[in-house]
């Protein structure tokens, strides 16, 4: 504990140092932030973590990181450039770490197209936690361990083409190389494996395509109404597959999907449909590789009281081919039931000052039996102060399902950040 807690120290050292000497570094680019004192902006930030009760598979430590981000905008030229880089000590891993979650450019060809190509954040979809046509990496293992939400949404490298028309507005996103989740592989959380037959951490890499991704959106709104139709070509984004080998891969997959956003009474409403095409498995007899699926979302969200706002989601994947894949299954008892059903509810409330807020989201399902609960308290200090706590908890009656396999991982955190 005091080690990571004097590498936050250092690191704000070095956040000063750097600001004091950034008065004389010759700047390349023409960087345009009107008003700002320093050259970049960032964090520096503290975050612990511990799991409640012990583990035969991890240590009690969920979480242990001293990060620091430094961010910069700028312009050369017709080129808007963005940077955000992040370097942090895992204390979990023992390691010294370092990602660019941003390092991308911008620009536009004519008046109706914008490119960006780089690396970027990308995201599209209605869900709140649920993703059903958004096929860009995610970081489970930051979400379950309590790092800030944006943690959630991994970096892609990719170029992104947006088209605005009168018809339709398009983005056309290609992925040269595919950018998987970083999914639970037993490094932070145990995990439950059919194919051992119960709860491991293996700490696995899975083989990994080097075939390119594409993904497609067309979206306009029309009569107040946000309607959106999803294409993707690419591959899962965990390794639910193995491979001939018997090692965890990635299988084919196409989706095509739609979503409509629009108010309903007081609140706003959402749907969402998609259409996951298994490529390799397309009759359900493969049992190392998934069925395919339907999914549906149902979500509708408003203001309850005065600064009280709750949110309501429906969730259904419908597996096709069940029968089939219960045929085959070398464990038929532990294969998920043809239609998955997720509830999730989400409270949030803020104070008058808009400094200080309490949230709770909830993953119940009621086919599995199964659930997850994030309670969660924020509060700003000031312009640079801010901490926040919250717990990570799952409960289910069964270890092999999707919630009840992270039982033993319930853990509580804290994040404490200075923002300059």
């Amino acid at each position: 504990m005091m080690k990571v807690i004097s590498l936050l120290a250092m690191l704000c050292s070095l956040s000063l140092s750097a600001q004091e000497q950034s008065a004389q570094d010759d700047w390349d680019l023409d960087w345009q932030e009107p008003g700002a004192s320093l050259p970049f902006q960032g964090f520096a930030e503290l975050a612990l973590g511990s799991r409640l009760t012990s583990s035969h598979w991890n240590s009690r430590v969920s979480l242990a990181d001293a990060r620091l981000r430094l961010e910069k905008t700028g312009q050369w030229q017709q080129v808007s450039v963005t940077a955000k880089a992040d370097g942090w000590y895992d204390g979990v891993q023992q390691q010294w770490r370092g990602q660019f979650r941003e390092l991308s450019a911008g620009f536009s060809l004519g008046q109706h197209l914008d490119v960006k190509a780089g690396r970027q954040i990308l995201t599209w979809g209605t869900g709140d936690y649920l993703f059903l046509n958004d096929l860009f990496p995610k970081d489970w293992q930051s979400f379950f361990a309590g790092r800030h939400d944006e943690y959630l949404k991994a970096p892609s490298d990719a170029v992104k083409v947006s088209g605005y028309f009168d018809l339709a507005n398009v983005d056309l996103v290609w992925t040269p190389k595919f950018d998987p989740d970083n999914y639970i592989n037993g490094d932070y959380f145990s995990f439950f494996n059919p194919w051992a037959g119960g709860i491991i951490a293996p700490g696995f890499d899975a083989l990994a395509p080097s075939s390119d991704e594409w993904a497609l959106r067309l979206f306009k709104n029309l009569d107040g109404r946000e309607l959106a139709f999803y294409a993707y070509d690419g591959y899962s984004k965990s390794p639910e597959s193995l491979s001939p080998e018997g090692l965890p891969t990635f299988s084919r997959l196409r989706v095509v999907g739609a979503s409509i956003r629009q108010t309903l009474g007081a609140g706003l409403f959402n749907t969402e449909l998609a259409y996951h095409d298994s490529r390799q498995d397309q009759d359900g007899t493969n049992p190392a590789v998934p069925n395919s699926q339907w999914r549906l979302l149902l979500g509708y969200e408003q203001e309850l009281v005065t600064r009280l706002t709750g949110g309501f989601q429906f969730y259904l994947e419908h597996t096709l081919d069940h029968g089939a894949l219960l045929a085959h299954s070398p464990f038929p008892q532990w294969e998920k039931e043809q239609n998955r059903v997720v509830l999730t509810n989400r409270l949030t409330w803020r104070n008058l000052t808009d400094d200080l807020t309490l949230s709770l989201f909830t993953f119940y399902s009621p086919t599995d039996q199964d659930g997850y609960i994030r309670p969660g308290l924020s509060h700003r200090l000031d312009d640079h102060w801010a901490w926040s706590l919250g717990l990570n908890l799952f409960f289910a009656d069964q270890q092999h399902s999707f919630f009840g396999q992270f039982k033993d991982n319930n853990n509580a955190w804290l994040r404490v950040r200075y923002s300059f």
